[in-house]
Order: C-alpha cells, then structure tokens, then sequence
C-alpha cells in the first residue's frame, strides 16, 4: 500500500474549484476513484466554472462535491488507486484522515488531498506541509524539498 499525502491552501471556494477542476482534468483518463469530505460544500462553484469554462472531464458526474456532514457515514467504494480529497479545518481533515486510513485496504494505492482556507489557517502552514509528501497549486503538484 502506498498512501501519499497533498497539501493545498486556497484562497476561496473558487480558488479551490479551479484548483481540483485542474487537476482532475489532468486525471481524467487514468482509472482513479475520486472520493471527497467537503465541511463546506463546492457543488455550485463547480457548475459554474465547468459551463463557463466548458472543462471536459467525463468522470466530474460521479465526484460528490456536496458537503459531507457525517464523516463516518461516508462510505469508501475502493478501487486500485483512490484520491480523496479533504477540505475544511484543522480537526474535520484531521477526523476525515484518520476514518480513511482506518479504513484503507492493503492493496489500494492512495493520495489524500487536504485542502485548507489559507485565512483560516496561515498560522499553521508550516506545520501542516512538513506532514506532507507534495503541495497542490493550480499548475500541479509539486514536490516538498
């Protein structure tokens, strides 16, 4: 099992939209289970940015971009290779983690991306990149030196 750990800040809901729009358009071939924990939910920036953007993401259908308000309701359909992506503060992404990686099967493969209000959370930015492997910008991931 390999599970490697994204951080990114935003700096509003369609700062985030237009962040994981990007990304996702990058992984929109490759056979990859999206799964999310949205505390605040992106659902209507999300439509706003694929019409007025016209991204062509076949697989945007299936990704839940509503707000999860039961952690521990969400059920996990695991695949080969799984990105959940996690967004709001400090103890709801610490909460969403430690249920995925509780629940995380030996062979599943795994990227957790943890998305913080840079507002909200400026004072613990430091810390929160040391625990992780890259840092998501619009342009991609890059690698923590």
């Amino acid at each position: 099992m390999k599970i490697e750990k994204l951080c990114n800040f935003y700096a509003s809901k369609y700062h985030l939209s237009m962040i994981l729009l990007e990304y996702l358009k990058e992984k929109n071939n490759k056979k990859v289970k999206v799964i999310t924990f949205f505390q605040d939910e992106i659902e209507d920036e999300i439509k706003i940015l694929i019409d007025k953007y016209k991204y062509d993401i076949n697989n945007i259908e299936e990704i839940d971009f509503k707000m999860t308000k039961n952690i521990y309701d969400k059920e996990i359909n695991f695949s080969k290779n799984n990105i959940f992506i996690v967004e709001g503060d400090l103890n709801y992404i610490n909460d969403a983690n430690e249920y995925i990686l509780d629940n995380l099967k030996k062979m599943t493969n795994a990227k957790i991306i943890n998305c913080y209000n840079f507002s909200h959370q400026k004072l613990y930015m430091k810390e929160i990149i040391n625990k992780s492997d890259k840092i998501l910008f619009t342009s991609g991931e890059k690698v923590i030196d």
